[in-house]
């Protein structure tokens, strides 16, 4: 074969190489694209489900306070969950699109309407025959085995939902792996070419001088290429890591320390800030740095920035544009770009360094890229944080809701029980709340219930746990507290909430506390005993005069009966 043949052959299959190496980056970028897609589909399938959960509780809660008082005004939740339950299903199925997937969005439908079904059949007796028939049919246990198998069945579905996370997560990196493995075959197929190309043009030196310097031109060219493949494949990982524990950041500011350690790799040679908007929206606060800080502001206005009031990227080299009212370092040259996720501007990141100066075109896109996939990451770490907060806090008191003290409650005894420390459990009630709704209304209701809710806050201990079960009701926990303590501290708790008044439409209004107090292990061992042994004493508080505190006599079985015809 002659040696201009051989020449073309080899830069024909260097070519080849390099324009399967070019498509990679993009053929990564489709795919980790499509794979959060599909991590926003299963974030939206839990968010679902635990509404779906949250509505049950919640009609449940209304229909054992119609049961105890016989008011229409306990029942709003329950017509909510009615009326709001079905769009919510709908929902469901239409992210749930499999065979399988249509099947347990089924079951839990016929679980949610059977539910549904008992608890208007209490209602109705109730309303038709009295609180004793329809407390009869709650002993039952029908609704509670109902309840069980809805949580049961929710619960596998959030299971599914996390395996299906893991599964996502693991395509990402077998996809980044496969990038990388296909980027180091691709570079050394170029060496092996090139050195080849070599060897032949050291073979014929005296004869083709012309053709040696071509394809030494060619092999210099062929080494920048694949250096630059090489490096973009680099960054192309550290991306698709950076990505990754993003995903399983439990915080913002969790969040930002990762991009802080990730950044200085990502982007070498260069320095910036990550700022993200406060609560408030008013102002940017620096949540992290990397590289040469070189005096960067702690908090920056979104009017400082000409990159946020564009909602684009902004870049000021040499002396060319605008510079931003932020720019106090010494270093004049900066790209400034917005985090923008479905049309919302969460914060900003700046970039300062020499090097911009230098950079290419495409390397100032790497760099936009890298920021589009931080503020999509940002808002998925922030919608997770708000679904967390959302499905334990309850939105009137802002304390913890039954969901949250069913868990927080059997992780603490079996603390308790591991370390022989005692727990400590305080069922609160109000007095005569109803009187208070019926005299100022819901509002002036909800006023005293957020009071009430603050005054505990304030009073109880950084371990310990406030918590709302449903109407009046609230529980605290008291983590390593015995019986003696917990009965001086009710006391006190008593005692705040009867000093407190609220100011309601020119009105004082005041409410006053029954408390029962339950320890263990003198009163329960598990969380149903515990509970109710409280719950026993709260009703003898009532009994004896309200606001008033009693501690639980002897530990007793879930199922004993109770004397439910108090006034609240």
């Amino acid at each position: 074969m002659k040696f201009e043949t051989k020449i073309k052959a080899a830069a024909a299959a260097i070519i080849l190489v390099m324009s399967t190496v070019a498509i990679l980056p993009m053929i990564v970028n489709r795919q980790v694209t499509m794979v959060m897609d599909e991590l926003d589909s299963a974030a939206n399938v839990e968010r679902l489900q635990l509404t779906l959960l949250e509505m049950l509780l919640n009609a449940e809660t209304a229909q054992r306070g119609f049961v105890i008082t016989g008011s229409e005004r306990f029942l709003e939740p329950y017509y909510y969950a009615v009326n709001t339950i079905p769009s919510t299903q709908a929902a469901l199925r239409k992210e749930m699109t499999s065979g399988v997937e249509i099947a347990r969005a089924e079951a839990i439908e016929q679980a949610t309407a059977a539910k549904l079904r008992t608890v208007t059949e209490t209602i109705n007796l109730r309303r038709d025959q009295g609180f004793t028939a329809a407390s009869a049919f709650i002993t039952g246990g029908t609704g509670k085995a109902q309840m069980d198998v809805l949580r049961k069945l929710i619960g596998n579905e959030l299971s599914v939902s996390a395996q299906r996370r893991n599964e996502i997560t693991a395509r990402l990196r077998a996809t980044s792996n496969s990038a990388a493995n296909a980027s180091l075959v691709a570079t050394l197929t170029n060496i092996l070419f090139l050195g080849a190309m070599l060897i032949a043009g050291q073979r014929v030196l005296r004869q083709r001088n012309a053709a040696e310097h071509k394809a030494q031109a060619a092999a210099e060219q062929a080494e920048v290429t694949a250096g630059r493949i090489s490096t973009q494949n680099d960054l192309l990982f550290r991306s698709a890591e950076l990505m990754h524990s993003l995903e399983l950041a439990e915080s913002v500011d969790e969040s930002a320390g990762i991009i802080a350690s990730y950044l200085p790799r990502l982007l070498p040679r260069l320095s910036g800030s990550l700022y993200l908007y406060n609560n408030s929206r008013d102002l940017l606060e620096r949540k992290a740095g990397w590289g040469v800080f070189d005096g960067e502001p702690e908090t920056i206005e979104a009017l400082d920035c000409w990159a946020l009031r564009r909602g684009s990227p902004h870049l000021y080299v040499g002396g060319d544009g605008l510079v931003c009212r932020h720019a106090t370092g010494t270093s004049l040259d900066r790209l400034c770009l917005p985090l923008v996720t479905q049309g919302d501007v969460i914060g900003c990141i700046t970039v300062t360094g020499d090097e911009l100066a230098k950079a290419e075109e495409n390397q100032r896109a790497w760099i936009g890229q890298v920021a589009e996939q931080l503020g999509l990451a940002l808002s998925n770490v922030k919608l997770r944080v708000s679904l967390r907060q959302q499905s334990i806090i309850d939105p009137l008191t802002q304390l913890y809701n039954r969901r949250y003290l069913d868990e927080v409650l059997k992780r603490e005894l079996a603390r308790a029980s591991r370390s022989g420390v005692p727990l400590s459990v305080l069922v609160l009630d109000l007095d005569h709340f109803k009187r208070i709704n019926d005299t100022y209304g819901h509002e002036g209701g909800d006023a005293i219930l957020r009071k009430v809710a603050a005054a505990l806050r304030e009073n109880i201990r950084s371990g310990d746990v406030a918590c709302r079960m449903g109407g009046e009701e609230m529980v605290v926990l008291l983590p390593e507290c015995d019986t003696e303590n917990a009965l001086k501290r009710a006391d006190a708790l008593r005692l705040v909430i009867a000093a407190g008044d609220v100011l309601h439409n020119g009105q004082r209004i005041g409410a006053t506390a029954s408390i029962g107090v339950a320890s263990y292990p003198a009163h329960g061992h598990n969380t149903q005993t515990l509970v109710h042994a409280a719950d026993l004493a709260l009703y003898e508080a009532k009994h004896e005069g309200r606001n008033c505190v009693r501690v639980a006599r002897q530990a007793v079985s879930p199922d004993a009966s109770i004397d439910r015809h108090h006034a609240s």
